[in-house]
């Protein structure tokens, strides 16, 4: 639970103490409309900054969050599992460098980044969440939005922040204020649980002993029956257990492929050995049958009875040599014929195993991803759900949405932690606020003089709503959804905590793409 917390849009920066864990978050709140932050506090952010930064890299990350991000107010609100978690003040994007906004997720992190676009600007504590640009990191709050597009935090907060993410962490940025809450819904996706196998490598997969006795006082001296009972696995501990067995078997057959192609190297030596000496048989034949066509040439030529005896026995000799020759070669052949089998074989059992190799590493990386969460992004806008796990898209089909002419919005679930029952999840929901039209300003005319007070003016001017349909709730929006059963199993194998699911009106967003996760940019 959150301890003290005072939302206070002009107070000052305080800290606040969450959780039974002993987490401790800072409440960073903006300077008021009575000025810019003071130098001194400056060198209390970056001395604040030098300790945070050890502390935040020590400081386990409490779980699955939600950073969402409200421009109107200048404020950043941190939810997990406990609820809300850590809030802070903001300065994001000034005029002509508006901060997008809609459903992001961190894609990379680094403690020191400078930009590669800003003549190396440092960026410390820097958390991106999108391709072109567009990160958290700790700056400069002078009150108002200043930045280029980024969001900036306070020095202490960004070394916190920066402490208790993960990559695919998700962040809303909307231009109202909205906030996360939990959710109990049935038609929230329930993941499959299934029991250990024999040999899974994972302790909680040992079997329990249960009682078999029926309820009611024990006999003294009667032993009750207990039964082994295999514990059942969430689809986590399943990817951990197929990620270390894949692992083995990359191992095993890596070993196997090596030895295969080695041994195959052995074999072929030997049989180009069996092909030479085949060959040295072969024309060693030729030689004694032109010795021996010489010696039958020079027989019929002889006219001496003396000469013809010697004729004959060279004859002889040669028939001898030819004989022995032919045998030799028959001998060489039969051993090449076997030599080049082996080694056939060889080559066909080290293709065999280096594409097993190869299989085997490909199925260990499928199930290195699968210990990743699931993104589920359903879209009215195309009538299609999608799948992603690993910043790669993994599953997609075509959804059914009740009552299509109506607006659903934009959602964004999270997975935040196992239920009490350990069945089933907690979720936490984000509605995004109901797009209002923007007053014209001063994006584009010559009185951009950047005054503190002229820029806080423009962030809060706005206009009430347009009438029109209204947007579903979250959890309407649910009940609204039916999707094919193979599909809602293909989720329940992969469900666990950290999943997130984003319904909305609109399609992905161009800034999807390699090694994102779904952005949804509601206009």
């Amino acid at each position: 639970m959150v301890l003290g917390v005072f939302l206070g849009w002009r107070g000052i920066s305080r800290t606040v103490s969450v959780s039974a864990t002993g987490l401790l978050v800072w409440l960073a709140m903006g300077v008021g409309e009575a000025g810019a932050r003071t130098e001194q506090s400056n060198r209390a952010a970056r001395g604040a900054a030098v300790g945070a930064r050890d502390k935040a890299a020590a400081k386990p990350a409490p779980g699955p969050l939600i950073a969402v991000v409200s421009l109107a107010r200048q404020r950043i609100s941190i939810y997990g599992s406990e609820g809300l978690l850590a809030q802070s003040a903001i300065s994001s994007g000034q005029a002509g460098h508006r901060t997008p906004t809609g459903v992001f997720s961190v894609i990379q992190k680094n403690r020191y980044h400078r930009s590669n676009i800003y003549s190396g600007a440092p960026m410390p504590y820097m958390q991106r969440i999108t391709w072109s640009g567009i990160a958290l990191h700790a700056g400069v709050l002078p009150g108002y939005p200043a930045s280029h597009g980024c969001i900036r935090l306070p020095h202490h907060f960004a070394a916190e922040l920066w402490g208790m993410t993960k990559m695919g962490a998700r962040v809303i940025v909307a231009q109202d204020e909205t906030s996360a809450v939990e959710l109990t819904s049935p038609r929230l996706p329930l993941p499959t649980l299934t029991p250990a196998p024999d040999g899974t490598p994972n302790d909680q997969a040992k079997p329990e002993l249960v009682s078999m006795a029926l309820a009611g006082p024990r006999s003294e001296g009667v032993d009750t029956p207990q039964v082994a009972v295999p514990r059942l696995l969430n689809p986590l501990e399943r990817a951990r257990a197929a990620k270390i067995r894949t692992a083995a078997e990359v191992v095993a057959t890596g070993k196997a492929a090596k030895a295969a192609t080695e041994l195959s190297a052995a074999k072929a030596g030997q049989a180009n050995k069996a092909i030479a000496a085949l060959r040295g048989a072969e024309l060693a034949v030729a030689k004694a049958q032109t010795r021996l066509d010489a010696a039958i040439k020079a027989l019929d030529a002889v006219k001496t009875p003396e000469a013809a005896e010697r004729a004959k026995a060279n004859v002889a000799a040669a028939e001898a040599v030819l004989a022995e020759a032919s045998k030799a070669s028959e001998e060489a052949r039969a051993v090449e014929a076997d030599a080049t089998s082996q080694a056939l074989a060889a080559a066909r059992a080290a293709w065999d195993a280096g594409n097993a190799s190869r299989i085997a590493a490909d199925e260990a990386k499928a199930a290195a991803r699968g210990t990743d969460p699931i993104s589920i992004f359903v879209s009215k806008k195309t009538g299609r759900l999608y799948i992603r796990q690993a910043w790669a898209p993994i599953h997609e089909v075509a959804v059914t949405i009740r009552d299509p002419e109506a607006l659903i919005g934009t959602h964004t679930y999270l997975a935040t932690e196992p239920a009490a029952d350990g069945k089933s999840l907690r979720w936490l929901s984000v509605t995004f606020p109901t797009a209002k039209p923007v007053a014209r300003h001063d994006d584009d005319d010559d009185d951009d003089d950047d005054r503190p007070r002229s820029r806080r003016a423009k962030a809060a001017q706005a206009v009430e709503p347009a009438p029109g349909r209204p947007h579903e709730t979250a959890a309407g929006a649910l009940d609204r959804i039916d999707m094919p059963e193979e599909t809602r199993q293909f989720i329940s194998e992969r469900l666990w905590t950290g999943a997130s699911i984003i319904i909305s009106d609109h399609g992905v967003s161009g800034e999807t793409g390699t090694y994102t996760d779904f952005i949804v940019q509601p206009r």
